[in-house]
């Protein structure tokens, strides 16, 4: 016999499934073998949709409670909102690639996956998920951050996924944390912080521009490009009436194809990791707010 309270939940969580249903579509792995997800290259694949619908854009209070995922023991850091100024960082062609291995959904990198990857005829070395934790923990862990400066952060996958980040998050120093929290993002479209209703990260729709102030100037970083700038000189010319949008590539090789940007800039003649750019950029906004 089914009680009245069994029952309640019951139908909660056929209320709640019904939710994310009619919000997300998604195709569900027919197994649970050893298919790489949101790769479309892969012929016979399970590719997993991630385009966030509209609906959940217009989803009040309660109907967002249904699609908000709690990750135990992500807490979260100080953030000050009545700071002046605003600034934006994008991460582009991060390699958040997920995928079942054995039993498990699980964020593809070499160390783990080489064997796996091989097998798929894939270069291990091209899923590189470390380097977008390198460059969010330099980031959040700024002093930029903390003086409640940064106003958010988007990180776009190779398969198009586009995600925010809260300045009030705060990541996981061990890249296999790092790992199984961006594996439960990708499986629940969201993730709120430890005892509170916000959320954290989530999956937003595409493109980014629509998420970013209209007054922005948009800058991308490039070795490439052939307008080499001293960093604090560049911000000492800047709009100080504009936001700020950094954009960085956060893979192993190549270049930021973004249409978006409105001005490409080199900080060194020499090719910078993902990390050690965005810490020279944070170092230069904090001199040029006078952060202490």
């Amino acid at each position: 016999m089914v009680t009245p309270r069994a029952d309640s939940k019951l139908k909660h969580k056929r209320d709640e499934e019904q939710t994310q249903i009619q919000c997300w579509e998604e195709e569900e792995p027919e197994n649970h073998g050893n298919e790489i997800l949101g790769n479309p290259s892969l012929k016979g694949g399970l590719i997993k949709k991630t385009k966030l619908s509209k609906c959940d854009e217009s989803m009040g209070p309660k109907e967002h409670a249904t699609t908000m995922v709690g990750l135990a023991g992500i807490p979260v850091s100080p953030c000050y909102p009545d700071s002046k100024g605003g600034v934006y960082f994008v991460l582009e062609k991060a390699s958040l690639v997920a995928a079942y291995v054995g039993k498990r959904y699980q964020i593809l990198n070499p160390d783990e996956h080489a064997n796996f990857l091989r097998r798929k005829n894939k270069n291990p070395y091209d899923y590189r998920p470390d380097i977008v934790h390198e460059a969010l923990l330099q980031i959040m862990g700024s002093r930029l951050c903390m003086a409640g400066r940064l106003r958010g952060v988007f990180i776009r996958t190779d398969e198009g996924i586009l995600i925010r980040v809260e300045p009030n998050t705060q990541i996981p120093k061990t890249l296999g944390s790092f790992c199984n929290m961006m594996a439960e993002l990708l499986q629940k479209f969201s993730i709120k912080s430890k005892g509170k209703r916000g959320k954290l990260l989530r999956l937003i729709e595409n493109p980014v521009t629509q998420h970013l102030p209209v007054n922005s100037r948009k800058i991308g970083l490039s070795v490439s490009s052939p307008k080499a700038v001293q960093i604090n000189d560049y911000l000492a010319a800047a709009n100080q009436d504009e936001n700020l949008v950094f954009v960085v590539g956060a893979m192993a090789h190549g270049k930021i194809d973004a249409e978006y940007v409105d001005d490409f800039i080199s900080v060194s003649a020499l090719p910078l990791s993902a990390g050690t750019c965005l810490r020279r950029i944070c170092v230069a906004l904090e001199r040029n707010q006078k952060i202490h």
